[in-house]
């Protein structure tokens, strides 16, 4: 068997071996967004009615504190004082608790 032939399997099985543990985190770790927007609700007061979310599909890496996280990134509507108000929101992907939240 020849030096590149090895090295070529070796990069494959890495490869696989790398995605499957990738996969696993993902799923091991996923945070429900309602989780999230549980949270949310509780962060701004539960009188408070949300009557539109959004979240990203995928984990978004992002700088929070100067700090690198995979994180949940989203929005809510909501009615506060009879006007809607929208928030954006950044969610830990790890451990779902609320990062930051911005009245934008």
């Amino acid at each position: 068997m020849s030096l590149n032939k090895i090295l070529k399997n070796t990069a494959i099985a890495s490869t696989a071996v790398l995605s499957a543990g990738a996969g696993a985190l993902y799923l091991l770790h996923e945070i429900d967004s309602k989780q999230v927007i549980d949270r949310i609700k509780k962060h701004l007061g539960e009188d408070t009615t949300i009557i539109t979310t959004w979240v990203e599909p995928m984990f978004q890496k992002v700088n929070v504190d100067g700090q690198n996280v995979w994180a949940l990134v989203g929005g809510v509507t909501t009615i506060q004082d009879n006007a809607e108000a929208q928030y954006h929101f950044i969610a830990s992907a790890l451990t779902g608790a609320l990062l930051d939240i911005q009245r934008i």
